[in-house]
């Protein structure tokens, strides 16, 4: 189970692709955070944009999100001259409010080269996208009713609600029969809501190198839900197995710290929460020289849930003991961490 300070780590986040979703069940906007902006004058994209915190969100004229978005792209190229990598609606923190994230094209974005996208036709039958679907509904329904709480020990993850739990072992069945199956879809299929539900089916399969390195390199698959179940599944897995976490080699990982999709920063972060915890002074040296504006960046999040990865990985490189360091972190000084870091 999640203990300490980590219980503010949002594991699996409701990013709403469909404003309608909730739409009959107005909340608040509660903050706008930006990342990849260093070089960028923030306050003036914030002020241009067609909403602001404490707004009713969505907003009541916006039809659906895609909408919405081009809006908000619109503004923001008005404002730096150039378009956002990313917009993510995020749904919902402690106090039941969205957050908007979007990613700007700044001295901290780093334009990745993907994978090339798969061209093959393999794919899975209805009945195993269905086990995929019922899992994330009932997902869904449990973090809507705040029954989330999660249990990775086996490195994989089981939610405490009834009924996700047995959505997930369900999935895990299927997972466990048909590894061939699994494999060759992610490696392969042209369809990237198949390589989606087979990288999160793979991470409840059977624990071995092959896994590992197939999760890995779709790490690095050209759709973005594809890379979020891959990295989300090898942070599960690093955290409970540090055997297999040897495994996990970190330059993929660095990379979509600094990309301009939101997902990959949450993911690759906890990633590295985990990555991190023998603090490997190699590793620690590589972040700092690689991606220390993104994860100041991060750090600087107001959602401590969503901050917190960054701020512990930080205060790791600055050399801190992890329960001061943890005590920081559930006390809000996030600057203090960072000015040991960053005494700039």
């Amino acid at each position: 189970m999640t203990r300490g300070w980590t219980g503010l780590v949002t594991p699996l986040l409701i990013v709403m692709w469909l404003i309608t979703t909730c739409a009959s069940e107005p909340k608040r906007l509660g903050e706008i955070e930006f990342f990849g902006y260093k070089g960028l004058e923030v306050a003036a994209v914030q002020a241009a944009l067609p909403f602001h915190e404490g707004d009713v969100f969505p907003p009541p004229k916006a039809k659906s999100s895609d909408g919405l978005k081009r809006q908000v792209s619109e503004n923001v190229r008005q404002v730096v001259g150039r378009e956002p990598t990313d917009i993510s609606f995020v749904c919902c923190d402690a106090k039941d409010a969205w957050t908007v994230y979007i990613g700007l094209r700044g001295e901290s974005y780093q334009a990745l080269a993907f994978n090339p996208a798969p061209a093959g036709n393999v794919g899975f039958p209805k009945t195993a996208m269905k086990l995929q679907q019922e899992m994330d509904d009932a997902w869904m329904g449990a973090v809507m009713n705040r029954r989330a709480t999660e249990d990775d020990s086996q490195g994989y993850t089981l939610t405490d609600d009834p009924k996700a739990r047995k959505a997930e072992l369900a999935l895990r069945d299927y997972a466990l029969h048909n590894e061939t199956l699994i494999l060759q879809v992610l490696a392969s299929s042209s369809d990237a809501a198949h390589r989606a539900t087979a990288a999160q089916m793979l991470g409840y399969g059977r624990q071995s190198d092959e896994q590992i390195d197939a999760l890995v390199r779709a790490s690095l698959d050209p759709a973005d839900d594809v890379r979020n179940n891959a990295v989300r599944a090898l942070w599960v897995l690093a955290g409970a197995k540090p055997n297999l976490a040897q495994r996990i080699p970190p330059e993929p990982f660095v990379r979509l710290l600094r990309s301009g999709t939101w997902s990959d920063h949450n993911k690759a972060s906890l990633l590295f929460l985990a990555l991190t915890k023998r603090r490997e002074p190699q590793l620690l040296a590589q972040l700092r020289g690689e991606a220390l504006d993104s994860l100041i960046e991060m750090a600087r999040w107001r959602n401590v849930g969503h901050a917190a990865a960054a701020l512990s990985i930080l205060g790791r490189i600055a050399g801190m003991a992890e329960e001061p360091l943890n005590q920081m972190i559930e006390a809000g000084q996030a600057e203090k961490i960072l000015a040991m870091v960053d005494p700039r």
